[in-house]
């Protein structure tokens, strides 16, 4: 999914840029274009960090989730000489990769073909195909999901790294406030509408009548 307003700044590393408009489909009407907010969307996003630590924090302990010294979670990072070039590389490397990663297995195995590529500050997983409204939904959704559960099932076996790895799933669900929108603005379209890919958003169309 495309997290940009700008498409003449993403570059692709892997496979075709993002379209930048729907194509003529024969049979088919558009019959909307949505487009993201970055700006406000990712000051929600920072806004949503103490609430994504609370529920992951909650989500550890419940399973749980225990340091096999102590018998207690360590929720804890530490910001030293190594502590913060591994916040930065899980923040602005690890995150990115992975996430952008899911939405490319997600949407091939629901027959897109992905493409990668970075712009101002993010990453992009798009596609040049159309795809139903529930496999659209997936695609988006899929990160969060995928990677918020990896890392409480992690963080709850590994009490010791439980700090990072719930900074990691933060992160990545703060990233993903795009998505979510997304699939709010999904989810509100025609059950039997398709949807394409754009470089800031996605474009609905529906069967001619």
């Amino acid at each position: 999914m495309v997290v940009s307003i700008d498409p003449a700044k993403v570059k692709p590393w892997i496979g075709e840029p993002p379209r930048t408009a729907a194509p003529d489909v024969p049979g088919y009407t558009q019959i909307g274009c949505e487009q993201l907010a970055l700006g406000p969307l990712t000051i929600l996003g920072f806004l949503a960090i103490p609430v994504w630590w609370a529920i992951f924090a909650l989500s550890v302990a419940a399973l749980g989730g225990e340091n096999q010294t102590s018998g207690s979670i360590d929720l804890t990072f530490t910001f030293s000489l190594i502590g913060i070039p591994l916040a930065l590389f899980i923040a602005l490397i690890a995150v990115p990769l992975l996430h952008e990663l899911v939405h490319g297995v997600v949407a091939s195995a629901l027959g897109a073909r992905p493409a990668y590529g970075i712009g101002p500050g993010f990453a992009y997983t798009t596609f040049q195909e159309p795809m139903g409204r529930a496999s659209y939904l997936a695609v988006g959704l899929a990160p969060l999901v995928v990677l918020s559960i990896a890392s409480v099932a992690l963080a709850a076996r590994w009490g010791g790294g439980a700090g990072w790895l719930i900074f990691f799933a933060v992160v990545n669900a703060a990233g993903a406030v795009g998505d979510l929108w997304m699939a709010w603005r999904i989810l509100r379209q025609p059950r039997h509408a398709i949807f394409f890919d754009l470089a800031d958003g996605f474009a609905v169309l529906v069967p001619s009548r």
